[in-house]
C-alpha cells in the first residue's frame, strides 16, 4: 500500500481510537532469527522468558515457529492482547533491569537478528471462533498488501468470507487483522486461521461452495477478481 494512503487510514483509525473505541485486541509481534545449530536453545530460553517475565496481561507472552513461508526457521515473539496506552507502562511495569538481563543473558546469546516489529489490531466484527474448545495447534496466516484505495472493496469481500465461516460454524478460526503501521514490508493486512493439526490440510474444503450457495453462483470468481484487484502482493505462512 502506498505510503500516504495507508498513514492517512491510521490517522483516522488513532481518530476513531479516542473518539469510540474503548476497547480492542492488539498483538505486538517480532521475528526472531536463531544463530545456526541453536534453534532448540533460543525456543527454550524464550519460552522460560515468558513464563518469568510475561504470564499477566497485558504483557502476557508466547512463541511459535515459522514452517513455511519466508521467514521458515525463524521464531515469532508474540505479546497480547494489549493496547498503545499499556505500552507505555512497559517500562514500568514489565521491563525492569531483571527482565533485561534475563533476555540478555539467556536469550540474546542465541539470536543472530530481529526483524519485522508490528502491532496487529483484531477486527472483531470480522473475526469468527468455533465453538469447540480443541485445542487448535497451527497457525495458518494470510498476509496482504493493500493498493491505495482499496481498503473498503477488499474489506468488502472479508465481511462475507466471515459471514461464510459462521453460518457453516467451521472447526478453524477465522481473524482478521490491520497492521498498525505502513514499513514498506508488504503486510497491511493479516487473516489468521488456528487449525487443529497437520491433518486439517487433507480435508476436503466446501468453502467456495458454501460461499456461493451464500452469495450465488459465480460470486467467489468475482470476490476472487475484487481481491486481485485491491492487492499488490499475497503470503502463507504457516506457525506451529
Amino acid at each position: 500500500m502506498k505510503n500516504t494512503f495507508l498513514t492517512l487510514l491510521i490517522g483516522l483509525f488513532a481518530f476513531g481510537t479516542v473518539t469510540a473505541q474503548k476497547t480492542y485486541t492488539m498483538y505486538e509481534t517480532m521475528y526472531v532469527v536463531p544463530k545456526k545449530g541453536m534453534e532448540k536453545e533460543l525456543m527454550t530460553n524464550m519460552e522460560a522468558h515468558n513464563k518469568k517475565f510475561h504470564t499477566a496481561a497485558p504483557y502476557e507472552a508466547f512463541s511459535r515457529k515459522v514452517v513455511i513461508g519466508s521467514h521458515e526457521g525463524q521464531f515469532v515473539w508474540v505479546m497480547g492482547p494489549t493496547t498503545f496506552t499499556a505500552l507505555d507502562g512497559f517500562d514500568t511495569q514489565a521491563n525492569s533491569p531483571a527482565h533485561d538481563a534475563d533476555w540478555a543473558l539467556n536469550v540474546e546469546p542465541f539470536v543472530e537478528s530481529y526483524s519485522d516489529l508490528e502491532y496487529w489490531k483484531k477486527k472483531d466484527d470480522l473475526s469468527y471462533s468455533p465453538e469447540s474448545t480443541d485445542e487448535l495447534k497451527l497457525q495458518h496466516i494470510r498476509f496482504w498488501e493493500l493498493k491505495a484505495g482499496k481498503y473498503e472493496a477488499f474489506m468488502d469481500v472479508m465481511k462475507n468470507v466471515v459471514s461464510v465461516f459462521k453460518t457453516n460454524k467451521y472447526k478453524d478460526s477465522w481473524s482478521i487483522y490491520v497492521n498498525q503501521f505502513s514499513t514498506g514490508n508488504g503486510r497491511d493486512i493479516a487473516a489468521v486461521s488456528n487449525k487443529a493439526n497437520w491433518a486439517s490440510f487433507d480435508r476436503e474444503g466446501t468453502f467456495v461452495a458454501d460461499y456461493e450457495k451464500l452469495y450465488g453462483e459465480g460470486s467467489w470468481k468475482k470476490a476472487m477478481t475484487t481481491m486481485q484487484e485491491s492487492t499488490d502482493s499475497f503470503e502463507e505462512e504457516i506457525r506451529e
